[in-house]
């Protein structure tokens, strides 16, 4: 049972005498290092009323996730919810001023494909696991590297990290992999006030800005280009910062920007 092989660490940080400032949950998978397939661990006991809660949380965290790999919506596919193809159908229709008349639309908005930025490197041997693999967390730290780049770019100011909010690792990068890491803006909206950030607490008119990042491993002697991880960050810029308003250039962005906006609790 591929479930009996996934286990999760919820960790917290801390400050003395202040309040939790960073959350985060992470999944693996057990893996045997000789068949290099699912390994069953042995199951934990949660003894104290914390544990048991967090024990429960992440039970139904792991329910979810499964509940959406069986209909099919994971990270990859569009979405099929009615509603959120309702706030895409609106986005897109928004958009077409920009995309048919762009001398007479909105001056401060402009198109997802606009803010796109891109690199590429080769997977060096000194980034990489026993595996031969590159290691997950420097393949999220040059998606970061670029995703604040663009948001710099977009914001005209040193923007702050506010979080990760999703990470899919689809396929391994190889050491000699040519890696191309592309981004692009799938939200920016201001905010009046933000509560859960202490260092913009008491500033108005906040922008929050987020990023998706694709890292793709291309061969081009074989025209082959394959999805290997996608990240999104969000970053937030001083309060009162002008920026202008993303919309989608298609319906597949539109689905996106929707989903984005679902998964943060935003209705519009």
């Amino acid at each position: 049972n591929i479930q009996s092989a996934l286990y999760f660490f919820y960790i917290y940080i801390t400050i003395p005498r202040h309040s939790t400032i960073s959350t985060a949950y992470f999944t693996f998978v057990a893996v045997d290092s000789t068949t290099k397939k699912p390994m069953k661990i042995p199951p934990l006991d949660p003894q104290t009323w914390l544990e048991k809660d967090q024990f429960e949380a992440g039970q139904r965290r792991a329910n979810v996730r499964k509940e959406a790999r069986r209909k099919g919506q994971n990270f990859e596919t569009a979405p099929l919810d009615p509603e959120i193809e309702k706030v895409a159908v609106q986005l897109n229709d928004d958009a077409g001023p920009l995309k048919n008349i762009p001398s007479l639309a909105n001056p401060n908005a402009m198109l997802m494909e606009q803010t796109r930025l891109q690199n590429c490197e080769i997977a060096q041997p000194q980034t990489a696991n026993l595996a031969h693999q590159i290691f997950g967390g420097f393949l999220m730290r040059r998606a970061f590297d670029l995703a604040y780049a663009t948001t710099y770019l977009f914001a005209g100011c040193r923007p702050r990290f506010m979080e990760v909010d999703q990470v899919a690792f689809t396929m391994p990068v190889s050491v000699g992999d040519l890696t191309n890491f592309q981004s692009q803006i799938v939200y920016a909206n201001v905010h009046d006030t933000i509560t859960d950030f202490h260092l913009y607490q008491g500033q108005a008119n906040v922008p929050i800005i987020s990023v998706e990042v694709q890292a793709w491993v291309v061969q081009p002697a074989i025209s082959s280009a394959k999805l290997s991880n996608k990240f999104v960050y969000t970053f937030a810029v001083d309060g009162g910062t002008e920026i202008r308003k993303i919309l989608p250039g298609n319906m597949e962005q539109a689905r996106k920007m929707a989903t984005h906006l679902a998964n943060r609790g935003i209705t519009g």
